[in-house]
């Protein structure tokens, strides 16, 4: 990660708080960062903690539409749980309020990065169904699970997902 990574989420956290502030009228206490999620998933804002868990190789790949559009997304979050309260829904109208109205960006749910190389590293378990010549990687969350008796489907088929062999990241990453 870049040194400068930090100043930039920094200041992009103070903006969006600003016109927080300013389209409310009320100061809003700024949540501590971590830089620590991995995988798939960009961005948690964890609301009772008043918390932003950031995916730094994420952040890394797509820098200014992280920072414009995740960063707003997860800090729409806190703000809508500091103003309405926590019976809220997640993506729910208060939230869509404040990506629309007060930071003036679409109130999308989900990103559209590339997570290949996040989820290689992830998703070291192969599973297979009945697809011909298809191999499924699964977590290591979910291949415990499985283990214990969970059962997942494959989406295409529907069967069940058997485990096959466990590959290291460089393979997984052909294999897809």
């Amino acid at each position: 990660m870049s040194e400068n990574i930090i100043p930039d989420i920094s200041l992009r956290v103070a903006e969006l708080y600003c016109l927080a502030e300013r389209h409310f009228l009320k100061r809003f206490p700024r949540p501590a960062i971590k830089l620590d999620l991995r995988g798939e998933t960009a961005g948690q804002a964890w609301t009772e903690k008043n918390l932003l868990r950031l995916n730094s190789q994420l952040l890394k790949e797509n820098r200014d539409h992280y920072l414009k559009h995740t960063l707003s997304h997860e800090i729409a979050h806190l703000v809508a749980h500091q103003l309405f309260g926590r019976r809220i829904k997640p993506h729910g109208q208060e939230w869509q309020f404040i990506m629309e109205e007060v930071f003036n960006l679409p109130a999308n749910r989900t990103h559209s990065y590339d997570t290949s190389r996040a989820r290689s590293v992830q998703r070291p378990y192969l599973y297979q169904c009945r697809c011909p010549e298809r191999l499924i990687p699964l977590t290591s969350i979910r291949h415990n699970r499985s283990r214990k008796g969970a059962v997942y489907l494959c989406t295409s088929c529907k069967a069940p997902l058997k485990f096959v062999r466990k590959e290291q990241p460089e393979i997984i990453q052909q294999n897809l």
